[in-house]
């Protein structure tokens, strides 16, 4: 980690204001959000966990409409957040994680950014998208980013079936993943799509899966513009944050864009990049 002579959150606010006059002064303002059409290879395809009308979404519905969940998101019964950590708070460290892939497109434009700016991530993959695309979860795995497993297709109801069809969700994603890369790497969480890992199905992972939620979810699903997605992620960013992304279930352009940005003050505020749990 860098040493800095000013705070992380001072850092922030000067990369967030030069955003903010960037977009005045061009009079870029924020994009109309579009519903994506769904790309899901399902016959009846899950609703988009990102909680837009794609149902191709992304993870769970978080702490403000979820990993890609549905637009009205349970974060559980009391309503409460219940999120995890990416590391130790006072290290400055951040943990990102991007939804719904592989896709294609931007999942190869994901990880050019990552790459740039030295940064690991996990990518949560939907079982089926990895059976169609196993050449990008190679790119994944082989560029030292780790997979997480976000079931076979994309179920947002998945607390409401039964437990052989949960288990039946996870094993058939587990079986895509390894199969793409040969068994040559192991799976070690699961995010919900929709919302954040409920109770019923965190009992079916057994300990072989950790659930994977999140703390800062800008809802790029719903392609709110780009700086519309920064001024989110860096605004409500705190040491320990894990960042919801999305790099699949439809046009994740803006994602990209705002991705590069993001990263570029990340950098600047000195955040250190982590998977989930580590130090």
């Amino acid at each position: 980690m860098n040493n800095l002579s000013w705070p992380a959150t001072i850092l922030l606010g000067i990369f967030l204001g030069l955003i903010a006059v960037a977009a005045e002064n061009t009079g870029a303002g924020l994009d109309e959000p579009t519903a994506s059409p769904s790309e899901s290879s399902s016959a009846s395809p899950a609703p988009d966990d990102s909680g837009g009308g794609s149902g191709d979404g992304s993870g769970g519905g978080s702490a403000g409409g979820g990993s890609g969940g549905g637009a009205n998101v349970s974060d559980g019964a009391d309503g409460e957040t219940n999120p995890d950590t990416g590391g130790a708070v006072e290290d400055n460290t951040v943990t990102l994680t991007f939804d719904d892939g592989p896709h294609p497109v931007y999942t190869p434009q994901v990880l050019e950014l990552l790459e740039e700016h030295d940064a690991i991530a996990v990518f949560c993959m939907v079982g089926q998208r990895a059976r169609e695309h196993p050449e990008i979860v190679r790119q994944v795995v082989d560029s030292g980013h780790a997979l997480c497993n976000h079931t076979d297709s994309h179920d947002e109801k998945l607390s409401e079936r039964t437990r052989e069809q949960i288990e039946r969700q996870i094993s058939e994603t587990d079986e895509a993943l390894d199969d793409a890369v040969g068994g040559d790497t192991e799976v070690r969480w699961f995010r919900q799509p929709g919302t954040y890992v409920q109770p019923q199905v965190e009992a079916v992972l057994d300990g072989d899966l950790e659930p994977l939620d999140w703390t800062v979810d800008p809802r790029d699903w719903s392609r709110p513009g780009t700086s519309a997605i920064v001024q989110d992620v860096l605004g409500k960013l705190e040491p320990g944050s894990v960042i919801l992304l999305h790099d699949g279930g439809g046009d994740r352009s803006q994602t990209v864009a705002a991705l590069d940005q993001i990263l570029t003050g990340l950098d600047a505020a000195g955040y250190r990049y982590v998977l989930p749990g580590d130090p």
